[in-house]
């Protein structure tokens, strides 16, 4: 009994130690206490990643972390890199296949002054701020539909498409692949950053295990495409001159790092269960970090 008693005690330090303590103990709270949609879940991260922020921002996005430790920042830096690697120019009509904040709506319009933007997203309260932060702009198209709202835009009507931070999470890469070839010119640009693995599954017992994981997290592995399949999938949608610039030491590497010290920082006046979301996806991040199986690439395909 004796013996029993001290090995609980040094499996329990274990646990608290290595952190999948704590990681259990929200896992069962976000399980018992879900929130009741999505968008609100959302909205509650978009307001912890952003405080205290002054101005107020919007951003929710993972960052580029190479030059910079503050969140917006980092946040800024990433949309102008992709930007950058689009060359977006004023000549430019831009579709934001899923943007997630405003802020980065204007940096297309404000920044890089593209000719004419077209942005869609699926939350209205996302829209709804959208279109209050960039109604002075005349250039700008706002459109409901997520992913899906691909669908409905012209055939060859733009010569760039962005997807920032966001394919990983739409229900199918093979149906957005198909229509950003439809919408964009002959010559015309697609740049996205993308969450990937890094080798297959071993079995099908590590695939049922991370697929599981994944979505507990918020971060789906099931259809994520391995690293070097990505140009050759990219070419069975009639792209050609893929470029694929693997950045995850400066994103996923620096996110976790960064989200550790602030949730810690604003731990004393926010409530636990707040955290939850965020917490387990950065927990899940780095778990997959750890076993060397999880990328992020920002790539461009014409």
């Amino acid at each position: 009994m004796l013996i029993l008693s001290f090995l609980l005690g040094v499996m329990l330090t274990w646990l608290a130690m290595s952190g999948l303590l704590a990681q259990s103990l929200a896992l069962v709270v976000r399980i018992i206490w879900s929130s009741s949609t999505i968008e609100r879940e959302l909205r509650a991260d978009k307001w912890l990643l952003n405080i205290p922020l002054q101005p107020s921002s919007s951003w929710r996005l993972l960052g580029y972390w190479r030059d910079t430790s503050e969140y917006r920042q980092a946040c800024s830096e990433m949309a102008g890199l992709l930007a950058d690697k689009a060359c977006l120019s004023g000549q430019d009509n831009v579709l934001d296949a899923g943007f997630t904040s405003h802020d980065q709506l204007l940096i297309w319009l404000d920044y890089y002054q593209v000719n004419h933007l077209t942005a869609i997203a699926s939350d209205e309260h996302l829209m709804a701020e959208a279109s209050a932060h960039c109604q002075h702009f005349n250039t700008l198209t706002l459109e409901r539909g997520g992913e899906h709202g691909l669908a409905k835009q012209p055939k060859g009507g733009y010569e760039k498409l962005l997807a920032l931070d966001c394919i990983y999470q739409f229900e199918s890469r093979p149906e957005f692949f198909t229509q950003a070839r439809r919408v964009l010119k002959t010559g015309g640009t697609l740049a996205l950053t993308d969450m990937v693995l890094s080798r297959a599954f071993q079995d099908r017992r590590e695939q049922r295990l991370l697929n599981r994981l994944g979505r507990i997290a918020g971060i789906p592995v099931e259809g994520m495409p391995i690293k070097e399949t990505y140009k050759r999938m990219l070419g069975q949608y009639q792209f050609e001159q893929v470029e694929i610039m693997d950045i995850t030491d400066d994103v996923l590497s620096g996110f976790c790092f960064w989200f550790s010290q602030h949730q810690q920082n604003l731990s004393s006046f926010t409530r636990s269960k707040m955290w939850i979301r965020l917490r387990l996806q950065a927990w899940f991040i780095r778990w997959m970090l750890h076993r060397r199986q999880l990328r992020y690439l920002l790539i461009t395909a014409r």
